[in-house]
């Protein structure tokens, strides 16, 4: 369905902290010019077994408030949002549904999943995390995917923590073990600041200046004297989520603000506050984003730890008798999940967000091939970051772009397909 014959390896996560940040910083300079959106078509010499999806929540509404630093490290007033904080967006559940639809009309092509009786029964599973923007998510995508179809989206109690998709470290770690994650960590962030304090510098400055940020109330009191990369603090407690102190945890919560204004908002000049911006400066206020992420969930042995449920669900949903499997969680989620794979480094292109931008999808697809050996793929399924600000209704010719995946040791054949048995055991390795 979504496989392509362009097949980039960036690493493992079983390298040094040191070796896959210039690994990062490298691939960045590299990445070939190819169409992300390409598709190969249909596939005569193998037939669809299996769809297991994990998916970011798509655009939602602000998670910060004006009752805190929003308010205070800009002169300007920022849009009142219709919907509570952290809520899918009408917006977001439109580009959800063509994110479904476009599914639909792959799994149609490869004459897989298409009665409703396939969809209703036990042949497909929709879980989401206990949010209102996952739980929503997955069922925008339902809708799409199998408008005729009645799926259950399963969840805990709305508003209730589901453990899965806690990001929080095993509260069993030893010291020894909790000290190793530690000094993985500090690693981490020193050999990430090594190769991209420029860029971190660089990214901060256009955010400033975006907001007018020295006219604010808070840098007027001389309480804001500029954000910096050198303040970054994290850290890790058993049974307990990673915790960022600095400017890259403020300046984070910025630039989610001002992307989703972006996206909510037509035109550019109203979009950054008056100011001329082209799409690679928003690219800067994404990449923020990007860094926040990679520096507080994307350390690999951390990560492995925090997506191990997650990786667990994943390869039960490869393993059963299922056909289609949809979990719906968080770009924290996703990250990790990356991560234990050993899928850094990579950049989306005609994303504004390069790593697990809004409604961002990890597609594993199963397939059997004429010479009765079972294949497997994976890739990166998203929108552009153009077609969730314009999109319409009903949509136009809008298709989500695809970004293939592979992992490290995991041979393809020259149709960039891997042995299904191998990517269950990547999978399998990835649980601690």
């Amino acid at each position: 369905m979504f496989i392509s014959r362009w097949i980039r390896s960036f690493g493992s996560c079983k390298k040094s902290a040191g070796l896959l940040i210039s690994a990062f910083a490298l691939s960045l300079a590299l990445v070939p010019d190819f169409p992300a959106e390409a598709r190969v078509g249909l596939h005569q010499n193998y037939e669809l077994q299996k769809v297991v999806i994990f998916s970011r929540h798509n655009l939602r509404s602000p998670m910060a408030t004006d009752s805190g630093k929003r308010k205070n490290l800009t002169p300007h007033q920022w849009q009142d949002s219709q919907i509570p904080p952290g809520y899918l967006s009408n917006r977001g559940g439109l580009v959800e549904t063509m994110m479904g639809e476009s599914v639909k009309d792959e799994l149609t092509r490869e004459n897989f999943m298409m009665s409703p009786k396939d969809w209703e029964g036990k042949a497909s599973y929709f879980y989401a995390d206990s949010d209102q923007r996952t739980i929503a998510t997955a069922r925008y995508f339902a809708a799409g995917a199998a408008p005729e179809a009645n799926i259950r989206v399963h969840h805990k109690m709305e508003g209730t923590k589901d453990p899965a998709f806690d990001t929080k470290l095993p509260d069993t770690l030893d010291r020894n073990t909790l000290s190793a994650v530690r000094k993985g960590e500090d690693i981490w962030i020193h050999s990430f600041l090594s190769a991209n304090k420029e860029e971190m510098n660089s990214d901060f400055r256009e955010l400033e200046r975006i907001l007018d940020i020295y006219s604010s109330p808070d840098a007027q009191k001389g309480d804001f004297k500029g954000f910096v990369p050198e303040d970054l603090q994290v850290t890790m407690k058993s049974g307990e989520k990673p915790k960022m102190k600095g400017s890259l945890k403020t300046a984070h919560s910025l630039a989610d603000s001002l992307l989703i204004r972006y996206y909510e908002t037509e035109d550019d000049r109203e979009a950054a506050f008056g100011h001329t911006t082209t799409f690679e400066d928003w690219k800067k206020i994404g990449r923020i984003k990007d860094d926040f992420g990679i520096l507080l969930y994307g350390e690999p042995h951390a990560a492995r730890y925090m997506a191990m449920p997650l990786v667990r669900m994943m390869e039960r949903e490869m393993k059963n008798s299922r056909k289609f499997s949809f979990i719906c969680g968080h770009d924290s989620n996703m990250t990790a999940i990356l991560s234990a794979l050993g899928t850094y480094p990579y950049e989306l292109p005609k994303s504004l967000e390069g790593r697990v931008p809004f409604g961002v999808k990890l597609v594993i697809e199963k397939w059997r091939g004429t010479d009765g050996i079972l294949y497997g793929s994976a890739c990166l399924l998203y929108p552009a970051s153009r077609d969730i600000r314009h999109i319409t209704v009903p949509r136009e010719d809008v298709t989500p772009l695809q970004y293939p995946l592979t992992f490290h040791g995991i041979s393809q054949n020259e149709d960039g397909m891997m042995k299904w048995a191998d990517l269950e055991k990547l999978f399998h390795q990835a649980i601690l």
